[in-house]
This record gives structure tokens, C-alpha cells and sequence, in this order.
């Protein structure tokens, strides 16, 4: 199983061809919607670290009315491990210890470093169902396809995903706190990152 990710811009792209709508993405619009929602992440984490400087991302999960819950569960189902859930009606997110502890240690991050990363994520999903806006409505594609005759529309959630990456790195490089492969804090050595959110999921 792959290392849990904060991918570059460039590397986010790949998003895209994991999510189970891609193929109805017209190829010729992948770097602009990604970028698109890569530029939302990135403006969020800014905007946030302004209302919020000097807080940590603890902190701002209470602020933000979060409740925060850990389970000692190594998460995983078919070759997915899970780290994380966010449930937008009770405001929780959830976090599965034992899948973060190996995640930290194949990453050489401590598990606070661990812990503070993927709840980074799971806060951006949270600021786009309350605040935001749903980033996989960015780009819709139709539900169904006849021919000439199109019904409904849906969106891309690995969108979504995209602009979370964009958010958590832009947070930790803005705090001067993305560690590298050498332990030194500059950029995510994370690669495939594997997220769980049921009420974002159920939009689509």
C-alpha cells in the first residue's frame, strides 16, 4: 500500500485518474480544473492562517466547533488503508490511530506531525461543506450520456481531494513545518494519499 500523500500541484493531477467519473473528463481540461482547485487549497490555508495566526491546527479544529475523536483502529478495507473520516452533520472527524502510527513511521514523522497533517486535510473538507463550497462542483460532467442527450450533472470529487492537498501543504509550508526525506522542513515526501469522507462523497 502506498504512503499516505500531500502531493505536489504537478503530482495532484494524478488525482484525476483515480476518481471513478475520469473518463468523462475531457482530457484537454485535467491541468485546468486540477490547477483550478489546487489554487482554491492553496487560498484557503492562507486565508485561514491570517484569521488564525500563531493557532495550531488542533486549535482551530476546536474553533471551528470540530469534535475531533481517535480510535486505536488500523483502518483498512480492500487494499485501502483509511486515516480519517469527516462527517459534516455532527461536525466530527475521526481519526484511526494505528493506520496513522504506520503511515508516520514509513514517513519518519512523529505521530503528532502525523496527526497534525491528515487533520489538516480533513479541516479543508470541512471549510468547503460549510464555508466553501463543494470544490468538486468546479468541473460537472453528466450522469448519464445517450447519444446527443445528456441527464444530470455530477461532480468530480477527486477535485476536492486536489484542493485538500493544496491546503494541508500550503498550511505546513507557510508554518515552515513540511518535513523532507532528510527530516528537514521543506516538502511532503507523501505520495498516494487514500481519504474516506461519506457525507462529501454522498454530493456526487
Amino acid at each position: 500500500m502506498g504512503a499516505f500523500p500531500f502531493p505536489d500541484r504537478i503530482a495532484s493531477r494524478e488525482e484525476l485518474s483515480r476518481d471513478l467519473l475520469y473518463r468523462k473528463i475531457s482530457r484537454e481540461d485535467w491541468e485546468k480544473i486540477s490547477d483550478r482547485a489546487w489554487d482554491t487549497g492553496v487560498k484557503a490555508a492562507k486565508d485561514l492562517l491570517q484569521q488564525n495566526n500563531g493557532k495550531s491546527i488542533e486549535q482551530i479544529a476546536l474553533d471551528e466547533g470540530l469534535v475531533v475523536e481517535h480510535k486505536d483502529v488500523d483502518n483498512v478495507a480492500g487494499n485501502v488503508r483509511y486515516f480519517s473520516e469527516y462527517y459534516s452533520g455532527p461536525k466530527k472527524i475521526i481519526l484511526y490511530d494505528a493506520s496513522i502510527k504506520k503511515w508516520s513511521k514509513a514517513n519518519s514523522l512523529t505521530v503528532k506531525e502525523a496527526n497534525e497533517l491528515i487533520l489538516s486535510h480533513e479541516i479543508y473538507h470541512h471549510l468547503e461543506c460549510t464555508k466553501l463550497g463543494l470544490t468538486s462542483k468546479q468541473y460537472t460532467v453528466p450522469t448519464i450520456q445517450i447519444g446527443k442527450f445528456k441527464i444530470g450533472k455530477s461532480g468530480i470529487r477527486a477535485l476536492s481531494e486536489i484542493a485538500a492537498h493544496g491546503f494541508s501543504r500550503t498550511f505546513y509550508e507557510e508554518c515552515g513545518l513540511m518535513p523532507d526525506s532528510k527530516g528537514n522542513k521543506k516538502d511532503a515526501i507523501l505520495q498516494n494519499h487514500k481519504e474516506h469522507d461519506t457525507d462529501i462523497q454522498a454530493e456526487h
